[in-house]
């Protein structure tokens, strides 16, 4: 059965999928406009602008959707559309404002909803459309795609077409994101399975087949469904292939199976239709085969399917409550120390901290295999990566990230961990950027120095 989605609208009334634009008026209707928000917001401390800071982007969420009650005075001037796009475009839906907010307002869904609304207005740009529905939603196209721009920028036709301004000249974000991206791996992580010892087989329902690797002998451990999000298996590919060494060699059994993206990305623009399709074939896909857990090295990606639940309703409820991040499952793994101390400093990914509430099990996991761990000043700020948004709204992006590589710097440390493949891209672009000469990792990498030794 292949993966495709064939049709991109799973329709309004998909059971449990909420209202959005009607979630975010409530919220709007408890915005008080205290300014706690100030004091956490990445964007507002890079810009100083108070529409760049949740309650001032829940002022023009409330002129965009009309909401009643919400403090948008009648004295208040005409907003135009074209003055409110930026600023909620350009929120990184990092959730630290809802954190201190003591009125817990959900600024995230607030943005969702307005972004979907422009769309809804205005229609999706042609770029936008390409990625949500053919690439995210074809898997084996989107392989092929980035497989061509990897030929690009190993024979440097990439680099001469920078340094020409070529890219730039064509579209400014092309030439954002082939600066960003060191190089593109020969080999994805789906490629290299084979090579780590899985095998084809049909272990799920009406003989949906997988990826499978048994657990070593004499082992007990459970059995994993394993989750490749599309920045680990096209980007980050020795970051995954880490984890799952680290898992089989604590034990588990490890499935792979097909799946799509999981739908993230086109939820963070507005684009509800695509989210909602790729989640609900998702959960199609994942309920074929049984596992004790769902894991994934992507705190984003964990992140996105514990809420499965919430946005699809009872069908996906078990799919959302069986996830959970690499570093929870390998919490409960008796894993080897390394072999010799390791000064490492740690970033939290935002969806990571706040949208999966993993905030402990990194740090233990590092102190375990021997790590000196020196803890990162505003640890839990975004860099800035947040998807795409490094390559949709550059200057901003390194605006925020400056600010996280000068902590980074006054740690000492010389490798900074984290735990999802956006952010050790963004952090390794900071390094090359800004400096300091560190070696940015997943924490999965470090911990599979301890099982090389150990084998």
């Amino acid at each position: 059965m292949s993966n495709e989605v064939k049709d991109r609208r799973v329709g309004p009334d998909y059971p449990g999928w909420p209202d959005y634009a009607a979630r975010a008026l409530d919220e709007l209707l408890r915005c008080n406009r205290c300014g706690f928000c100030v004091s956490v917001c990445p964007t507002y401390r890079a810009t100083q602008k108070e529409l760049f800071v949740a309650r001032g982007r829940n002022f023009l969420a409330g002129k965009l959707l009309g909401s009643p009650g919400t403090g948008v005075g009648d004295q208040a001037e005409p907003v135009g559309e074209e003055d409110f796009v930026e600023p909620l475009f350009q929120c990184l839906l990092c959730g630290a404002c809802e954190v201190v907010c003591r009125s817990s307002v959900k600024t995230n869904e607030v943005m969702v909803a307005t972004r979907s609304h422009h769309w809804e207005k205005r229609g999706r740009p042609a770029f936008l459309r390409l990625f949500f529905d053919q690439l995210l939603a074809n898997p084996r196209l989107l392989r092929r795609v980035v497989r061509l721009l990897g030929l690009g920028k190993r024979s440097g036709l990439s680099s001469l077409a920078r340094g020409l301004g070529l890219l730039r000249w064509i579209n400014a974000r092309l030439a954002t994101a082939d600066e960003l991206v060191a190089q593109v791996p020969r080999s994805f992580l789906r490629d290299r399975l084979h090579h780590l010892g899985f095998r084809r087989d049909k272990v799920g329902a009406g003989g949906a087949r997988a990826w499978v690797l048994p657990r070593p002998h004499g082992a007990t451990g459970p059995r994993l469904l394993y989750f490749i999000g599309c920045g680990t298996d096209l980007q980050q590919p020795q970051a995954g292939e880490a984890a799952l060494r680290v898992l089989n060699a604590g034990g588990c059994e490890l499935i792979v199976p097909e799946h799509l993206c999981c739908g993230l990305p086109p939820f963070s623009y507005g684009d509800l239709d695509a989210a909602r399709s790729l989640a609900a074939r998702n959960v199609e896909l994942l309920s074929a085969f049984d596992a004790e857990a769902i894991v994934t090295d992507c705190g984003s990606c964990s992140a996105f399917l514990s809420r499965y639940g919430e946005l699809l309703g009872l069908g996906a409820a078990a799919i959302s409550a069986k996830v959970r991040d690499f570093t929870q499952v390998a919490m409960g793994l008796a894993l080897p120390r390394l072999s010799g101390p390791v000064r490492v400093t740690y970033h939290d990914p935002c969806h990571l901290v706040r949208g999966k509430g993993v905030r402990d099990e990194p740090r233990e996991l590092l102190r375990r295999a021997g790590c000196e761990l020196v803890e990162l000043a505003e640890a839990d700020w975004c860099c800035g990566g947040a998807g795409t948004y490094n390559i949709m709204h550059p200057e901003l992006s390194l605006a925020v990230l400056e600010r996280k590589m000068a902590n980074i710097a006054a740690t000492g440390a010389p490798v900074v961990a984290t735990s999802c493949p956006a952010c050790i891209i963004q952090l390794s672009y900071g390094a090359r950027r800004f400096g300091p000469k560190i070696e940015v990792m997943h924490i999965a990498q470090l911990l599979a120095r301890g099982v090389t030794l150990a084998d």
